[in-house]
């Protein structure tokens, strides 16, 4: 009798695994030829010549560049056309407009500490279209989520004449203003 219940068990275990590799095999899809529904189809090699290469400064944003690097030398890092959500993480819900400024906008100029490389300046170069109505929203979401974060923004027209020691003594005071009001 016991000698017939470990064969019992012994044949319920041997198709219990038969069964199972018998589903695993109709489910696999290399047993049906095809390829798994998570495979991603590539798009076609792009062609030589099909891509141009852009500067990463306009002629005026680069004369700004180095105006602002002679300003202030070495003692913070200049980053150009940083995107906004490298800047900032998302911490709580925000308004639509403001996760769209957040996820899509990017700040002409970054100072950031030369050795954590955390922000300590956000800088803006205003042309004319900085004018129109659309545009002065844009700048107003931009600024908040600057201000919400504890970061100074400056901004400065692309018509005046930059000049290296107001530009260092206006840098100077700002952030010094703001580590007073962090304090």
């Amino acid at each position: 009798m016991e000698q017939l219940g470990g064969i019992l068990i012994a044949t319920a275990c041997g198709l219990g695994i038969a069964l199972a590799l018998a589903v695993w095999w109709l489910l696999s899809p290399s047993a049906r030829g095809k390829t798994p529904a998570r495979a991603v189809k590539r798009p076609a090699a792009l062609r030589e010549g099909s891509l141009q290469i852009r500067r990463v400064l306009s002629d005026a944003e680069s004369a700004f560049y180095w105006t602002l690097k002679r300003a202030i030398g070495d003692r913070w890092v200049i980053l150009p056309r940083v995107p906004l959500h490298r800047v900032f993480r998302r911490v709580e819900h925000l308004p639509r407009e403001m996760y769209t400024m957040l996820e899509n906008g990017e700040v002409d100029f970054l100072l950031v500490h030369p050795r954590s490389w955390e922000p300590v300046c956000g800088i803006e170069l205003d042309d004319s279209t900085h004018y129109s109505p659309t545009r002065r929203e844009r700048d107003r979401r931009k600024e908040a989520l600057f201000r919400a974060a504890g970061i100074p923004l400056l901004r400065w027209s692309m018509s005046e004449r930059w000049d290296v020691e107001e530009i260092a003594t206006r840098v100077s005071v700002t952030l010094k203003a703001a580590q007073k009001a962090q304090e």
